[in-house]
């Protein structure tokens, strides 16, 4: 079956989805033979080259809410990255560390198989996933590059990741914990980006000018 060109735009009209023998088809697609496109506009939510259709539309919203964070976020200071709004709350540069975090132990949920963070990244990762008193002293006084590279990193595992796989395996994916699949858990990681985006902006809107 031959590739056909779609651009996402087109792909929303699309949405006419067929499962067959546990596969999902695009019209003229096949699961062996993911869309290709050229439009790489960020609004444009839909199939992306090198992947399987759905993991690219997957990933064409991670990287639109992750650019939202990064656009939000680029003219802050040092010390409006590291200001807490009162003692309970986690300051601009740990919610972006944060979000970065839970891409990662959805990195090892999905792709690794784990329950949990791996060893490695627990030990990398689990004051920032966890936030709090920690994250309050030990997360502070880096520039805005410094998130957007560690947000930058972590995507691009899961870009690399998410090549090998297929749209079978996102939909595919529950465990003994949750009745979750895998585009489940990976659109919790937007979700959880979009949270957070939230919070960012309440507590830059109260910055002082």
């Amino acid at each position: 079956m031959r590739n056909e060109n779609l651009d996402r735009r087109k792909f929303m009209g699309m949405v006419g989805l067929s499962a067959f023998a546990g596969s999902l088809l695009l019209p003229g697609q096949s699961i062996a033979n993911p869309a290709k496109i050229s439009d790489a506009n960020i609004n444009h939510i839909g199939p992306m080259a090198g992947y399987t259709p759905q993991i690219g539309t997957l990933i064409s919203m991670l990287d639109w809410i992750s650019d939202s964070v990064v656009r939000t976020t680029q003219k802050l200071t040092v010390e409006e990255l590291d200001r807490l709004h009162d003692k309970d709350s986690n300051s601009i540069g740990s919610l972006m560390l944060h979000v970065a975090a839970t891409e990662v132990i959805y990195q090892d949920l999905t792709f690794n198989n784990l329950s949990g963070f791996s060893k490695e990244n627990k030990d990398k990762w689990n004051v920032a996933m966890e936030l709090g008193p920690d994250a309050q002293i030990k997360i502070k006084g880096n520039k805005h590059e410094y998130y957007v590279e560690a947000i930058n990193s972590v995507r691009s595992k899961t870009k690399t990741e998410m090549k090998k796989k297929d749209d079978n395996w996102l939909l595919s994916g529950e465990t003994k914990e949750w009745d979750w699949n895998n585009y489940c858990k990976w659109f919790h990681v937007v979700e959880h980006f979009a949270n957070h985006r939230g919070q960012i902006t309440w507590y830059s809107k109260r910055f002082a000018k």
